[in-house]
């Protein structure tokens, strides 16, 4: 090769270019190229003008009307957001009993403030970056309720650090029983009010299989409902069908600590 390279413009000079001109058919170069424009300009025409009625799809509004909208997010498995929130269900609660160690002077103010801070991350971090995805619209609930919590145990170092307050509810015997009764109240208040703002009596599910005026359906975690994941045996008096997402009523328990269960298809509802 190095020894060609000083030869190519000997060659070059030697090319016979009439022949070369001979072999390329001018005028079907002109015309391919003129193709080419035409059909760039025909596209460009179709981007810019407005589809007309005709080709708009129509919408069902009579089934939107008679169905609920349910906002499907980037999916994840059932094992994926299970694990989720038990984690910071673990963590939550993880962060209150760390609130009441250091209460009991079992830890001093430094190691608390860098375990907490590091707690309270990992918790917003998940609901941010796992919750807010998985869980879509209702992500709110979800961040509330594990931000409630999180409230209660600064509020119980509030009040232990306060002499005026942990006085109040002392007793001769056990005056460290103040912490328990504040943390108690907090936790009632924080689920009264989470109760008040989110909660629902119907989640929703997948069917399985269905059968004689009953169904097999597949219900994923839902704090607003207290439904824990898990396959269920409703009513389908509703007609419900194999693969639809349908709308379930479900008990209406105050406190359960098994959860809520589904009782029968309301509806079914579409996917978007």
């Amino acid at each position: 090769m190095i020894i060609s390279i000083p030869k190519i413009p000997q060659k070059l000079r030697n090319i016979d270019r009439r022949q070369i001109q001979e072999k390329i058919n001018t005028e079907q170069l002109k015309e391919n190229v003129s193709h080419v424009k035409d059909k760039l300009d025909t596209n460009k025409y179709q981007r810019d003008t407005p589809p007309k009625e005709s080709e708009i799809p129509e919408t069902n509004s009579e089934a939107n009307e008679s169905s609920d909208i349910l906002l499907i997010s980037t999916p994840f498995t059932s094992k994926e957001k299970e694990d989720t929130i038990f984690r910071l269900q673990l963590l939550s609660s993880g962060f209150i009993i760390l609130s009441v160690i250091y209460l009991f002077n079992f830890l001093s103010f430094i190691i608390y403030g860098i375990l907490g801070v590091l707690l309270v991350g990992y918790i917003i971090y998940l609901l941010f970056n796992r919750v807010k995805v998985m869980y879509g619209s209702e992500f709110p609930a979800y961040r509330d309720f594990f931000l409630m919590y999180i409230a209660v145990g600064i509020i119980l170092v509030i009040v232990g650090n306060n002499p005026a307050l942990v006085t109040t509810f002392s007793l001769s015997y056990f005056p460290s029983l103040t912490i328990f009764i504040f943390a108690i109240i907090a936790v009632a208040i924080v689920y009264l009010l989470f109760r008040i703002r989110y909660h629902r009596d119907f989640t929703y599910g997948v069917v399985i299989e269905t059968g004689e005026k009953m169904a097999y359906v597949k219900v994923e975690y839902d704090i607003r409902s207290n439904v824990k994941p898990d396959i269920y045996v409703v009513e389908n008096d509703y007609g419900a069908l194999d693969g639809d997402t349908v709308k379930l009523e479900t008990e209406k328990k105050i406190l359960s600590n098994s959860g809520n269960k589904p009782i029968r298809i309301i509806e079914t509802v579409n996917k978007i």
